[in-house]
């Protein structure tokens, strides 16, 4: 046997649904990303790093690059820290090898 809890009478009709308000959707912030120099440097002394383990047909167009981009003077005037960092991996890569 089933109750009626409060249905539908033949004296009433359906009851459509209200509409649900939305929500307007917050505005977002657009994310912002900056590089130092010191971090692009230091990541061109790591790739430079990384191009030294290469075989030799890839080496041979790396070192082409990077000859050019001393040419340029794009490693002149490094800070003492950005010194330091790439001779601390220079000295790392030769002390792994021995």
């Amino acid at each position: 046997m089933i109750d009626k809890i409060g249905g539908i009478t033949p004296n009433q009709s359906p009851r459509k649904s209200e509409p649900v308000a939305r929500a307007e959707s917050p505005v977002r912030a657009s994310d912002n990303l900056s590089i130092s120099e010191e971090a692009l440097k230091a990541a061109e002394a790591a790739k430079i790093q990384k191009l030294a383990n290469l075989p030799d047909e890839s080496r041979s167009e790396k070192i082409k690059e990077v000859r050019e981009k001393l040419a340029r003077g794009d490693y002149d005037n490094l800070s003492d820290e950005m010194l330091n960092k790439v001779a601390d991996r220079v000295a790392g890569a030769f002390q792994s090898n021995v």
